[in-house]
Parts: C-alpha cells; structure tokens; sequence
C-alpha cells in the first residue's frame, strides 16, 4: 500500500509539472512582391517580325497604292506576350529604338509610327488579365507608352492578347529601299 501511494504520488507530481509547463514560438511568412514578363515562342531565337516584301514586289507596290497595310511575312518564336504579378497596380509599357537602315539610300520614307500593333485582330488572342484600361492598337515610338494598366494580381502567367502577327507596317511607296531595323521592348512595372 506504501508503494501504491507512493506511485500514486510521483505521478500526481509528474502530471502536474507536465500540465503546468509550455513554449510558443512565432511563425513568420513573408510573401515576396513579384512582377514578370516573357514572350512565348517555340523556343528558338531571336523573337522576330519580319516584313519581307522582296520577293514579293507587287504585293508592296499593291498595299502602297491601295490600303497601305502590309502584315507579316514571318514571326519568329513570337506566339503570345505574358504577365504575371501579385501586385495590386500594375503597367505595361512598350518603347522601340530608332530605325536602323541599311541599304543605298539615305533610309527616308519609313518612321516607327509607321509600324502599328492591332491587339489579337490576326492571331485571335485576347487579354486573359483583369485590367483597369488596356489600348487596343497602339504604334511604335522611341519613348516608353503605356498599353496596359492592371488592377489585380495575375494569380499567375497570363496573355496580354496579341503577339507577332498583330503587327502592321504602313507604307506610302515613297520608303527607300533596304532593310530597317528596331528592337521593341515592353516593360512590366509595379509600384
């Protein structure tokens, strides 16, 4: 019986010390901002659009005394233009460096306003973003012009509605011949 109680004893002592004791701790989650932009091809490089009416004078000289529109001849690893951010404001913004000019002439005739971009009127795409304003055609230009404003985070990548075949090239027939050259940019930004 002496035993009993003592055992009975030892852990009464040994449930309340265990019940009367505890430790915490904090967890802390910090969820980075992310904002990201990428153009989709098939893997392959450069991302290109190309207007090579060479070949193909008549068709130049037919868009040049008709409507002035000539669309691409080939886009290379440009399929679709993708967002994705968590941030709540968002833009994207595109610029073009000055044309370069190759060729026997003095390069006259052909200006980066010369070159439009009509959001998915060729290839079918449409904006899958939740967007406060986006513009639907918008033309080249040296200085950053903002095409889309975003109001909500992408919740992943997604299409800004248009790629290479969207673009249109303007021409007048009085364009020196050569080839012209830019590099367009398009920004992701978010304050």
């Amino acid at each position: 019986m002496k035993l009993a109680t003592t055992l009975l004893i030892t852990l009464a002592l040994l449930l309340g010390w265990a019940s009367g004791q505890s430790a915490s701790h904090q967890v802390a989650v910090i969820i980075p901002g992310h904002i990201g932009i990428r153009i989709l091809g098939d893997g392959g490089w450069p991302r290109a659009v190309v207007f090579d009416y060479s070949a193909n004078p008549t068709a130049y000289l037919a868009a040049a005394q008709g409507s002035g529109i000539l669309l691409p001849t080939a886009v290379e690893h440009f399929n679709d233009i993708q967002v994705s951010t968590n941030r709540l404001f968002w833009s994207v913004h595109v610029r073009a460096t000055p044309l370069s000019y190759s060729g026997s002439e003095t390069g006259a005739g052909l200006t980066l306003a010369d070159i439009r971009v009509r959001r998915g009127v060729r290839s079918g795409l449409s904006p899958r973003v939740w967007t406060w304003s986006y513009l639907s055609t918008w033309t080249l230009s040296t200085t950053f012009q903002r095409i889309v404003q975003g109001l909500f985070p992408t919740g992943g990548w997604r299409s800004l509605g248009f790629n290479g075949w969207d673009y249109e090239l303007r021409v007048h027939g009085d364009e020196d011949p050569g080839t012209y050259t830019t590099v367009v940019t398009y920004s992701l930004t978010a304050p």
